[in-house]
């Protein structure tokens, strides 16, 4: 059995000390090094996994959630042969809540892979074709995390979220009108902001504490209405890592789905869909403006069980 690495030096938490503790650790269990390979640029990782995944039996990233992205993406378009694992090494790292391991502690993180890690599968998420790992979102805060710049979030860490958000959540949100079908329904809604995802959180809130990734769904969340009495309420429990979002689902339209549909008949969202922390890469507009759910490949990952 062979493993190869792709590591993303730039991510907010990568060191030297963690990418040869990872290679040692495996290593050390028995398996055989193939290839340590550094991502250099934004899609690097796809071309990276297109090329190791044929010929390694475990693949493992080293990197943020925008790495995944990428494994993912890249996953949805061949035969995936290895098993894929990832060690987060970014700035929120909602992927390690959903793969069982530490979100701050890289070393942690590898040991509990190595000692516990088992093979299982993933939920992926098309959106307009697009696959995303985790989360699909628009309106209010959503677009947050694409819109913070990397040399803010490396000095800044989870705080640079924070101060990117100050200006757009000091202002009133803007409420979205669309329609949509699901689970054989179709509605009409305003929402200030929708999150489509098979995670059990984004941005370092926990919305779906059991999600089950491996269940051939995706939750639904739409944000109908805010006060900034609640926003008051909320910020001081975002910034120490405590904000549940199912203590507050009187706010909110909330279901599972495999399948979702939505045409907006209103105004579009002021900022472009943000897929996994990036920006979507198709644009919404007057004549394109429908978004469709769809569930992807499933992946075949290394991951504990709790």
């Amino acid at each position: 059995m062979n493993f190869s690495v792709i590591y993303n030096p730039i991510a907010t938490k990568f060191s030297q000390a963690a990418l040869d503790h990872l290679v040692f650790k495996f290593i050390d269990k028995g398996y055989t090094l193939h290839k340590i390979a550094k991502s250099a640029y934004s899609g690097h990782v796809i071309e990276l996994i297109k090329e190791l995944d044929p010929v390694s039996d475990l693949l493992i990233t080293l990197g943020g959630d925008g790495t995944v992205n990428e494994a993912v993406r890249a996953f949805n378009e061949i035969e995936q042969h290895s098993v894929y694992a990832h060690i987060s090494a970014g700035t929120t790292n909602d992927m390690a809540n959903n793969f069982n391991l530490p979100r701050h502690d890289p070393i942690h993180a590898i040991d509990k892979l190595a000692a516990l890690g088992r093979e299982t599968q993933m939920d992926s998420l098309l959106v307009n074709g697009e696959p995303v790992c985790y989360v699909s979102a628009f309106g209010y805060v959503a677009p947050i995390p694409f819109l913070v710049g990397t040399k803010l979030k490396k000095r800044l860490g989870h705080a640079a979220y924070v101060v990117s958000a100050l200006p757009i959540i000091t202002k009133k949100p803007e409420r979205i009108k669309f329609r949509y079908t699901a689970n054989g329904e179709t509605k009409d809604i305003g929402a200030i902001m929708a999150l489509i995802t098979t995670s059990k959180g984004m941005g370092g809130i926990n919305l779906y504490k059991n999600s089950d990734q491996n269940d051939g769904k995706f939750e639904v969340f739409f944000l109908e209405r805010l006060s900034p009495k609640l926003v008051a309420k909320l910020f001081p429990k975002y910034l120490t890592d405590s904000l549940d979002i199912r203590e507050y689902m009187d706010f909110c339209t909330c279901f599972s789905t495999d399948s979702l549909d939505i045409k907006f008949t209103g105004l579009l969202p002021r900022h472009a869909v943000d897929n996994d922390g990036n920006k979507a890469g198709f644009e919404l507009t007057i004549h394109d403006n429908e978004l469709h759910y769809r569930l992807g490949k499933k992946i075949k990952i290394l991951m504990p069980k709790q």
